[in-house]
């Protein structure tokens, strides 16, 4: 009897959630709210992002222009759209104290925008800017090959899926987040990432974003040519 009750709870639970979280474009699909999306959302609810808005989208939404993506959720330009990429620096060497260091990290996680790209060489230079200039600064070889860490690694590190990672409610907390510069410039000041699922976006402005994940800011990204 108890368990018929607490499934019965958990269900009227799940439907609330599916509810007050689809939008008018998944309302009556098959929208499962996951842990991983659980897990962003407290996250975002906690630091107090009060601007934060959820949209989910259609499941052929990376088929689509950046146009296109756009319209789904709202946005004024396609500089709004961001998504989340987690680097490794294969010369990493840790502290002798392995206590978490933004200045000198194996896994940075960058948000950049869907019309830049990362500049590898830009991103080792502001990493290693990070130290003042003097002893304590890094030499250079230890940050001359920045690498997209593979999936797998993203996905164990983040808890987050292809086309889902979100820099909010990572299971490794202590990996720095890097804001690249140009996202200070989109106009309104308001971007979307991803949201825990790859159907799931999440937006915010810029300011919440950035004090809330004590993100770093650095000029690491060039416009890149759109096809």
């Amino acid at each position: 009897m108890a368990a018929e009750a607490l499934s019965t709870l958990q269900s009227r639970i799940e439907a609330l959630e599916k509810n007050s979280w689809c939008t008018d474009f998944t309302k009556g699909n098959n929208v499962t709210i996951t842990p991983e999306v659980r897990r962003a959302r407290r996250h975002v609810q906690s630091s107090q992002c009060f601007s934060s808005k959820w949209v989910w989208c259609p499941s052929n939404y990376y088929e689509m222009e950046l146009e296109q993506r756009k319209g789904i959720l709202g946005a004024h330009s396609i500089s709004q759209l961001c998504k989340a990429c987690l680097f490794e620096n294969k010369n990493y060497v840790p502290n002798t104290t392995n206590e978490a260091d933004p200045t000198n990290s194996q896994y940075y996680l960058v948000v950049v925008q869907y019309v830049e790209s990362i500049n590898t060489t830009k991103l080792a230079s502001e990493l290693r800017g990070l130290r003042p200039a003097g002893s304590s600064r890094l030499d250079p070889k230890y940050f001359t090959d920045m690498r997209l860490a593979p999936e797998d690694v993203s996905e164990k590190l983040t808890g987050y899926g292809h086309n889902g990672v979100s820099p909010f409610g990572m299971l490794d907390a202590s990996i720095p987040v890097i804001v690249c510069k140009s996202v200070l410039n989109v106009r309104p000041k308001f971007v979307w990432m991803g949201g825990g699922h790859k159907d799931l976006k999440l937006g915010m402005a810029v300011s919440e974003f950035v004090n809330a994940l004590n993100a770093i800011v650095l000029d690491v990204s060039e416009p890149r040519t759109l096809d």
